[in-house]
């Protein structure tokens, strides 16, 4: 497996690239419910879960990992980060999903990332590949349990992205934050009680954006 390799350097340069480049093809990214991302001063890991929509979700991912001062770690197909080398700096590491033995060592590695500083939030997305939005149920892989089950016990929060055209010549990016649960031995939560809290988390935001009730909603560019 490919590890991370992160450089704060590197972060500081890409996080002004990304910005550019999101201002560029977007018309704007609102996110609603950042005040759900736990801080740096909790006592569990921090497991962010999200629906794979479109490529952008990573450096969406990115960006709000930044913008709220997260240290994160993101976990990507093999094939993908091989032609991405340099997000090994930003915290990717690989996985290989069809071979059962590399796919736990990267589910190893990624409970060691977060076991040896609860202060940091890794980013998975559990559906494995992308998948159109309006996809039920959402057909997360049993990884995520898995995961869970290695840390044991941290702290998941379910973000949800949506791509929409609303006039303008460029699509905008609109992503909501679930609530935060923790999860322990003795409070476990199985991979459809997961599905379930996104899925919740993707209705409120449809709806949001359908009716168009954007109070609370933050620009991130």
């Amino acid at each position: 497996m490919l590890k991370a390799a992160k450089s704060k350097w590197f972060e500081l340069l890409f996080a002004a690239y990304n910005t550019n480049l999101l201002r560029r093809r977007f018309h704007s990214f609102r996110v609603r419910g950042l005040d759900n991302l736990p801080g740096p001063r909790r006592s569990l890991p921090l497991l962010i879960y999200a629906n794979h929509t479109s490529w952008w979700d990573g450096l969406a991912a990115f960006q709000i990992s930044r913008k709220t001062g997260l240290d994160a770690y993101v976990m990507m197909e093999e094939k993908h980060l091989r032609r991405y080398l340099l997000f090994r700096k930003l915290g990717a590491f690989s996985v290989v999903r069809d071979s059962p033995r590399s796919a736990y060592r990267s589910l190893e590695y990624a409970a060691s990332l977060m076991k040896d500083d609860p202060r940091r939030a890794l980013w998975m997305f559990p559906q494995g590949e992308i998948v159109p939005a309006g996809r039920r149920p959402l057909g997360f892989y049993s990884g995520i349990e898995k995961l869970i089950e290695l840390t044991g016990g941290c702290i998941a929060v379910p973000v949800v992205f949506r791509y929409e055209f609303e006039g303008a010549f460029k699509p905008s990016v609109y992503a909501a934050v679930g609530e935060a649960i923790e999860i322990s031995e003795s409070e476990p939560a199985s991979v459809r009680d997961l599905e379930e809290r996104m899925e919740l988390t993707l209705d409120d935001l449809e709806g949001a954006v359908l009716n168009r009730s954007l109070d609370g909603f933050r620009d991130l560019i």
